[in-house]
């Protein structure tokens, strides 16, 4: 723990808190925090210590943290009283007792040396907060990358050469920036260009999920077709996500050494184009979460076979059910780690009996009129039918698959 008396200077911004103070003491931040920490870059400590005033700048110029305030966090913090009681809100010590020994001191817009100031600590926020997001996709392209990239090379598509070119670019500023701390016009020339092209490939990943899930959507009420279609869209489905996935790791790469780049050439416009960096992501999500509500539709739909498509046809039914399955969780998985909002991303199936029996529950009540042995005859063949074993139907349903040279498929029952 922290030795008694160690002061952090607390700055909260809509992106987060800005800690700077004493290593010791934001090290125990950084062990007990509820919510994600960064470590802010020596560079950027000191650069913006000069704009908050000989004393607090003094405090900041040993080390700083940047700690996401969640929404339950942020609420935590406004009951305990303030940023000053920040520890209530975002630290927790062994057995969920608070930290104690740290003296938190707010810093207040009012406080600081400079009008720049709260611009400068905003953008600075921001490019952490961004940074943070990125580490989440990032750990979905890790998951997918290595079939990501047999997709890639066996389309052989443009976009390919396209992503490579980014990431190869992005990759040296990157390099740079972490190095230096500062983005250059030399190196802001080589990657400003790339925003054009990242555009163009997020728009295409995108108009290919809404056309991936049209299709699946006409194959809605036809096993066969539905078995087929979801089978072939599964691998669509991964593949374009994870288009999209590296795009958006790619794009906010780039809006990290955009605000880098805007921070050199003038403090006073950090705001401004903090907001507008924040507009852009807010419409990439707002598209984004559209197309994947879409595909979660259009596969519910498909997969949602009546008792009767369901019972006339034992193979592809549970196809169906598998293959609408594998892509709802590559929606879901994706969806999780961008940090999406899609609701409803689920896939309901019916065992193959218990569509016999409900089908023989529809046909009773459908022939209810024509009198009780009517009905009689219509429960007791359903009866019949529960009896009957799933393996038995299926074993038939392949025989005549072969006969047709249909021959079995890699994720038959």
């Amino acid at each position: 723990m922290a030795s008694d008396g160690a002061t952090v200077q607390v700055f909260e911004t809509q992106d987060g808190l800005l800690l700077f103070g004493d290593e010791d003491a934001l090290v125990q931040i950084e062990d007990h925090s509820l919510t994600p920490v960064k470590k802010i870059s020596p560079q950027q400590v000191a650069r913006v210590a000069g704009y908050v005033g000989v004393a607090a700048g003094d405090a900041m110029a040993n080390s700083g943290r940047w700690v996401k305030l969640t929404a339950e966090s942020a609420e935590a913090v406004k009951k305990a009283g303030g940023v000053g009681k920040v520890a209530s809100g975002v630290l927790r010590g062994d057995k969920g007792k608070i930290l104690q020994h740290l003296k938190l001191d707010p810093l207040s817009a009012g406080a600081l040396a400079t009008p720049t100031a709260p611009a400068v600590l905003g953008g600075m926020a921001a490019q952490y907060a961004i940074e943070a997001a990125l580490d989440d996709i990032t750990a979905y392209l890790e998951i997918i990358d290595a079939k990501l990239d047999k997709l890639l090379k066996q389309r052989k598509t443009q976009t390919l050469g396209q992503l490579g070119g980014v990431t190869a670019v992005i990759d040296e500023a990157a390099s740079i920036y972490e190095q230096t701390g500062r983005v250059s016009s030399t190196t802001w020339s080589k990657v400003q260009s790339n925003s054009l092209a990242l555009a163009t490939m997020q728009h295409e990943a995108i108009a290919e999920l809404a056309a991936l899930a049209e299709e699946v959507a006409r194959s809605a009420g036809d096993a066969d077709q539905a078995a087929k279609v979801l089978g072939e869209a599964a691998d669509d489905a991964q593949f374009w996500l994870g288009v999209l996935a590296r795009c958006i790791a790619l794009q906010d790469r780039q809006y990290v050494l955009e605000l880098a780049r805007v921070f050199d050439e003038g403090p006073e416009q950090v705001d401004s184009h903090r907001q507008g960096i924040e507009i852009a992501r807010a419409d990439r999500v707002r598209r984004i979460e559209q197309a994947l509500r879409d595909i979660a539709a259009s596969v519910s739909e498909s997969a949602a076979l009546s008792n009767l498509s369901t019972v006339v046809n034992p193979l592809s039914a549970p196809r169906v059910a598998r293959r609408a399955g594998a892509i709802t969780t590559h929606v879901a998985t994706f969806a999780q780690h961008a940090d999406l909002q899609v609701a409803g991303i689920e896939v309901a199936s019916t065992p193959w009996r218990r569509a016999a029996r409900g089908l023989f529950d529809e046909t009773s009540t459908a022939v209810g009129g024509a009198g009780a042995s009517a009905v009689g005859r219509a429960k007791g063949a359903g009866q019949r039918v529960g009896k009957f074993r799933d393996d038995r139907v299926l074993r038939r349903a392949r025989k005549i698959e072969e006969k047709r040279g249909l021959g079995a498929d890699d994720d038959q029952p």
